[in-house]
């Protein structure tokens, strides 16, 4: 048979001033603290752009999100590499169709939103 499970009063006390702290502590978040999850939501009209390139010896195949909005919002991400640059060309086309919103790739990012100046 199993002993009975006993505590030190002294550990008990310490546990309990635990738990109590913990409670105070712990509250409900603001709507400021889920903008981390809401600010994604620009992704939905954003241009898939596939990028490859030589690095290393190797095809890099990158993609590019580009807002339709604002063109200076992006993110770039690496996808793969490759030995061979007509597999990653491939490999590249193949990725930007499926991570784009819009497949047929009838959005594009305008140059002329960006309001460059040739000086």
């Amino acid at each position: 048979m199993k002993p009975f499970f006993d505590m030190d009063s002294a550990a008990y006390r310490m546990l309990m001033e635990g738990l109590n702290r913990q409670y105070s502590f712990e509250k409900k978040g603001n709507l400021a603290d889920f903008a981390v999850y809401n600010d994604d939501l620009w992704l939905a009209d954003t241009a898939v752009i596939q990028n490859v390139h030589r690095f290393k010896g190797e095809w890099a195949v990158d993609l590019l999100f580009v807002s339709i909005h604002t063109p200076l919002r992006f993110i770039r991400r690496h996808i793969t590499s490759h030995p061979c640059p007509k597999r990653a060309l491939q490999k590249a086309e193949y990725m930007r169709r499926l991570a784009a919103k819009d497949q047929r790739g009838t959005l594009v990012a305008k140059v002329e939103l960006l309001k460059l100046c040739h000086n």
